[in-house]
């Protein structure tokens, strides 16, 4: 999905001012308007790992259609395995930014 480069922006300004540590957040739409609602990472290792509250889930489902989650790595590294099992489990699609790299990338929830 091509996200508006605003989101994009939005999304890898957060991340680098806290690139230290992994930071997460959703990519939602309501009324034809795609937004980057950031959340806290709730996870006591920061540095390696992200940690999305229920609470804070369940209040962006409610008030929107989650299009991806999203969360950065701050060092050159790609999905990891937890990230992809994560996905899976979830059945959501989710959104990565790598800070070092300065890249993005996406993985889609298979619909067959």
């Amino acid at each position: 999905m091509k996200l508006p480069n605003q989101i994009c922006e939005e999304i890898k300004q957060y991340s680098l001012s806290n690139k230290t540590v992994e930071v997460c957040g959703f990519v939602v739409k309501k009324d034809d308007l795609i937004s980057f609602i950031p959340v806290d990472n709730k996870h006591p290792d920061k540095e390696n790992f992200f940690l999305i509250s229920p609470e804070d889930y369940l209040k962006i489902k409610k008030e929107y259609v989650i299009l991806f989650l999203f969360h950065s790595h701050p060092l050159d590294a790609p999905f990891s395995n937890f990230d992809l099992k994560y996905q899976k489990y979830h059945n959501i699609n989710m959104l990565l930014y790598n800070v070092a790299a300065d890249l993005f990338q996406e993985k889609c929830v298979n619909i067959d």
